[in-house]
Parts: C-alpha cells; sequence; structure tokens
C-alpha cells in the first residue's frame, strides 16, 4: 500500500492494514542518509527518523515497510533528493543520467545489502 501524498496515516492507518492482512505498506520517506535503509517489518519501532510526522508508533507484527530512501546527486543542491521524482537532472544528457543512476544503485549495493 502506498498512502496518499506518501503521508502515513498514524497508528491508524497500519491497524487498518494489519486488520485487512496486507503485507507491506510503502508510505514512509526516510531522511536523506549516506547508507540507505533496507525494508523491514513494524514488529518494533521505526529504525529511522519520521519525516511526516505521521509515522506508527506502536508493534503491527508481519507487516513490512519499504521504507523510500533519498536518492543522491552530485552537484545537487543539498546533495540529494526526496524522491526520484523531485531529482532536478533537465540539464543533463542521458549517460550522466545513466551514471548517477549505477552510482546511486552502488550506494546499495556496496554499502549494506541487509537482509543479505
Amino acid at each position: 500500500m502506498r498512502a496518499p501524498f506518501l503521508k502515513p496515516g498514524r497508528n491508524t492507518q497500519y491497524k487498518v492494514l494489519e486488520e485487512f492482512g496486507y503485507i507491506y505498506d510503502s508510505s514512509v520517506g526516510v531522511p536523506a542518509l549516506l547508507i540507505p535503509v533496507w525494508p523491514y517489518t513494524l514488529d518494533y519501532k521505526i529504525p529511522h527518523e519520521c519525516k511526516s510526522g505521521t509515522c506508527p508508533t506502536k508493534s503491527f507484527p508481519g507487516v513490512w515497510e519499504v521504507p523510500l530512501n533519498a536518492h543522491y546527486v552530485e552537484g545537487f543542491e543539498g546533495g540529494h533528493c526526496p524522491y526520484l521524482d523531485q531529482c532536478v537532472l533537465h540539464n543533463h544528457d542521458p549517460d550522466d543520467v545513466f551514471k548517477w543512476l549505477q552510482e546511486d544503485f552502488a550506494r546499495y549495493y556496496d554499502q549494506n545489502r541487509a537482509p543479505y
């Protein structure tokens, strides 16, 4: 599930997900971190700061969160963009965009392969 406007509905949303047998959610944005956050269960508290302020605060065993990590763009103001569609890449040629996508992939692949 993905909450409208990527704003989780506090504990109520996750209670409904649990009650109706949903397995995962992907509504929680992660602050800009050098090491990406991998999917986790909501058996425990979320392992990072809640960007929206509306994340769950209770445990919802068996419900997985697929977090929305920020993407890094060299030369981008602040060094990152929260969501891929917000990355300003229109001044770059296709080879530069491809290189950036490879570097962003390597940030995951080379640093933290959890859970593998």
